[in-house]
């Protein structure tokens, strides 16, 4: 394995494990705040606060699950290709993968800004659109990573989930 390989795969896994502890605070707060509101002390921005939340975990989780190879696909036709075009359509579409992300990720950095923030709480989103921009580097890294080892592969071998 690669220093690339081990680099991106570990890097992947960080960032989900951003995205784990996201989740585990939004269980944990969603709880907390639907008592609060029975006993009637309603937690102010508590749906914000979940919002906020759930943009870590769905950035945190793009890459990891490039990773695990668990992304929907559809293979009705592809599947009876031969193995070959297989793997060109593969990279065909890793290809247009990292090309979304890196337009995603740079989309975030122009529109950078520092000032922006929510309406009810006055919260910054300048770090969740760093955590968005982390998010999409490290999904196309990952599709990187996949295009070289089927670049490097001599027989096409379809992707399994892990």
């Amino acid at each position: 394995m690669s220093l690339f390989d081990k680099f991106t795969a570990g890097f992947s896994k960080l960032v989900a494990y951003l995205g784990y502890i996201s989740l585990v605070f939004m269980m944990v707060f969603v709880g907390v705040a639907a008592v609060a509101r029975a006993m009637h002390r309603p937690i102010i921005g508590d749906i914000e606060i979940v919002q906020l939340g759930m943009v870590v975990l769905i950035a945190g989780s793009l890459a990891y699950t490039e990773y695990r190879n668990a992304h929907v696909s559809v293979g009705i036709i592809v599947d009876n290709f031969p193995g070959k075009v297989q793997k060109i359509i593969d990279i065909f579409s890793l290809c247009l993968t990292v090309i979304f992300c890196v337009v995603v990720a740079y989309a975030f950095y122009t529109k950078f800004d520092t000032h922006n923030g929510s309406v009810l709480l006055g919260y910054k989103f300048y770090p969740l659109k760093t955590m968005l921009i982390v998010g999409f580097i490290a999904w196309a890294l990952m599709a990187i990573q996949k295009i070289i080892v089927l670049l490097r592969m001599k027989e096409y071998i379809p992707w399994e989930e892990e």
